[in-house]
């Protein structure tokens, strides 16, 4: 067992809590790429949950009280992980929801962007620090898909590589200009 049950905690929230805001931005733009991006997340989610699982009971003689309000935090975010996934889904499906969800959605100024770093891209193989990627386009990158594994909260040393997946929120504009950007239309920031 690799990871401790405070880092796999931190995994799952951050997971769960990623899941959520993909899910209501993939309503609200009815994307169907950011919809698939929760249902690759829910695996992330029932693995995590077997893990901490595997943990809490080889520690349950030593912390029943502890492990109560543990449990509960899993559970929790086992839920809102399975909310997050059933609007994936219905996105994917073509579902509408109700008119009053998309009103509310609407309400926010900013925008969530899920692109695809391809090699032409200005920035393949550099950091997100080299590319002063914040400032240069107004985008907050929270997470990166690199295969099947997934960085939460990528820090300015986080090297971005050809075929990693970036999910940044910013305005609409300037998730807009990222897709450009990301496929190499865009050769400067």
């Amino acid at each position: 067992m690799g990871k401790n049950v405070k880092e796999l905690l931190e995994e799952l929230k951050n997971v769960s809590e990623l899941m959520l805001d993909l899910a209501y931005s993939a309503v609200f733009f009815e994307s169907k790429d950011i919809a698939r991006e929760v249902i690759l997340l829910s695996d992330s989610v029932s693995k995590l949950e077997e893990d901490l699982y595997l943990h809490l009971f080889a520690i349950s003689k030593k912390m029943s009280k502890r492990l109560i309000s543990v449990i509960e935090l899993v559970e929790t975010s086992k839920k809102v992980a399975a909310a997050a996934k059933n609007l994936g889904e219905l996105v994917l499906e073509g579902k509408e929801l109700h008119p009053v969800i998309k009103v509310a959605l609407k309400e926010t100024d900013e925008s969530i962007v899920r692109v695809k770093i391809s090699k032409n891209s200005i920035m393949a193989n550099k950091t997100l620090g080299e590319l002063k990627f914040r400032s240069n386009t107004g985008l907050d990158v929270i997470a990166i898909r690199r295969r099947k594994k997934w960085i939460f909260d990528p820090k300015k040393n986080t090297r971005i590589y050809p075929g990693d997946v970036i999910i940044a929120v910013g305005s609409l504009e300037s998730c807009r200009r990222a897709k450009d950007i990301a496929n190499g239309k865009i050769q400067e920031l």
